[in-house]
């Protein structure tokens, strides 16, 4: 019998072999790499690829793509994927434990006076908007962390104007452009708050298309508008991984839902625990630009309404449509200079923010003198969008009046003059008025009495009515809730 032959391992396998997770993190070391950990402890590397660097988490699929290319083009071979997780968790180690502790941004962050935004290409550059001026960098001061479904920004032009985007979104008046534009320069400031911008319509007005549009403009997308998340775990991944999000043929938003975007619009944390742990958590601590998109959202609570813009888009007539790719071809044709001209405002904006005053400051009182200052730059007169941006503010607060039942009660003992007592004693109180007037819906508690007149007090002046809430005196203190006319001398209890 012919003896076998023994086969010649290939080069592939010989690197496969003699390639060790200490030898991986030796050539990773040869790489120009920098480990660094953010303030939520988690490991990043920083490393140079070609004439730039980007950014990964140490343990995403695109960092070790990166060690098993690196391994290839050293070796000619990739080792298993064993000796690679070993590599990884090192490299991993050495971040959290011996590198610094810097922050990572998504798509946009401020430094030093500046505004970066990341253009999302294969370069990694990034457009730098000081008072002075936008420009396109390659070498960014700040880190920049990129997404699965995170797509590039067209380079912006200068020249256009902002007014090219308006036949392209059914918008029905002039106080909905300054809202749609407004919110829009506002997505462009780094540190808030961020009204939500709500879009609604009938079937056929283009909302989807309105809201796709403008998220495209500030942070796009291969999946633009979602549905909304149903737990507050998605929330904070999404949150996490984009700096705008836009939620989809919303039809009502739940209670715990609506906290979770007030806290998102004008600053909190949340978090929730991670999946198959019992003691992780998947923490996210920031402010996003949103945008909400139904026929009839029905947003009821006063805290959420309080942080939105409104857009209510007309149907389109028959006559007046178009296919959706003769839209985007011109969307898309005019991109760069309608994203130029938004750059051209938030230098404005930058330039002129510290300089502008207001006589009475407007709930979100930051974005509004933000978009203020931007005014020059968009063609509007002074103080046009204030107006714009009041009037829509009177609606949400009507809608907030008119979704409560509490209102019409409270109204009525208003009316009897100053009114004080107990939470326990006011459900009394306006058990009976409701049930005057033929209704039964009333907290079940007054607990819940308490969270709902709190929720809803801001919008009660609007009506003429002041609701107080305090504390009688002595060691054994109540609770008191105090119902007046506006400007009526009424004092607490005591």
């Amino acid at each position: 019998m012919a003896r076998a032959r023994r086969r010649k391992a290939s080069k592939s396998e010989s690197a496969e072999k003699s390639l060790s997770a200490t030898a991986i993190v030796g050539l990773a070391e040869k790489a120009q790499l920098k480990l660094f950990h953010s303030p939520l402890r988690e490991p990043y590397a920083s490393l140079w690829v070609k004439d730039h660097w980007e950014t990964w988490q140490i343990k995403s699929p695109a960092f070790e793509e990166w060690l098993s290319a690196m391994c290839y083009f050293q070796h000619g071979g990739v080792p298993c994927q064993q000796t690679l997780g070993a590599a990884r968790n090192t490299l991993a180690g050495r971040a959290l434990f011996g590198g610094p502790e810097e922050r990572v941004y998504v798509r946009l962050s401020g430094h030093k006076g500046a505004i970066y935004v990341d253009l999302g290409n294969g370069s990694w550059q990034a457009v730098r908007i000081t008072r002075e001026g936008w420009d396109i960098v390659s070498h960014v001061p700040v880190k920049f962390v990129r997404a699965p479904g995170m797509q590039a920004m067209p380079h912006p032009t200068d020249g256009g104007t902002i007014d090219d985007l308006r036949p392209l979104l059914n918008l029905p008046d002039e106080d909905q452009w300054k809202l749609a534009v407004s919110w829009l320069i506002g997505a462009f400031r780094p540190d808030g708050p961020f009204p939500i911008l709500v879009v609604e319509g009938t079937h056929g007005s283009a909302k989807s298309s309105c809201a796709k549009m403008l998220r495209a403009l500030v942070d796009p997308n291969m999946s633009p508008l979602r549905a909304g998340p149903t737990n507050l775990r998605d929330l904070a991944i999404s949150a996490a991984n984009s700096w705008c999000l836009g939620f989809d043929n919303l039809s009502a938003v739940r209670p715990a839902l609506s906290d979770a975007l007030c806290r998102l619009s004008t600053g909190g944390g949340f978090s929730t625990r991670l999946l198959y742990t019992d003691g992780g958590e998947k923490i996210f601590e920031g402010m996003r630009p949103m945008l909400l998109n139904g026929i009839d959202i029905g947003i009821e609570r006063a805290d959420l309404l309080d942080r939105t813009i409104t857009l209510s888009l007309p149907p389109i007539a028959e006559e007046a449509r178009q296919t959706e790719s003769e839209l985007w071809t011109r969307f898309e044709a005019l991109c760069p200079s309608i994203l130029g001209s938004v750059f051209d405002a938030v230098a404005c904006a930058l330039r002129r923010r510290s300089d502008v005053t207001l006589m009475k400051l407007p709930r979100m009182a930051d974005f509004a003198i933000w978009v203020c200052a931007a005014e020059p730059a968009l063609g509007w007169s002074e103080g046009s969008f204030l107006k714009a941006f009041d009037r829509n503010r009177a609606d949400a607060n009507a809608v907030a009046l008119e979704g409560s039942s509490l209102v019409q009660p409270i109204v009525r003992i208003a009316e009897r003059g100053p009114w004080n007592g107990t939470p326990t004693e006011l459900l009394h109180e306006l058990a009976e008025e409701l049930d005057e007037l033929g209704q039964r819906l009333l907290p079940k508690t007054p607990r819940q009495l308490s969270q709902e007149l709190r929720r809803l007090a801001p919008n009660l002046p609007a009506s003429g009515i002041t609701v107080a809430f305090g504390k009688t005196s002595g060691n054994n203190s109540e609770r008191v809730i105090t119902i007046s006319k506006s400007g009526d001398g009424a004092t607490l209890r005591r």
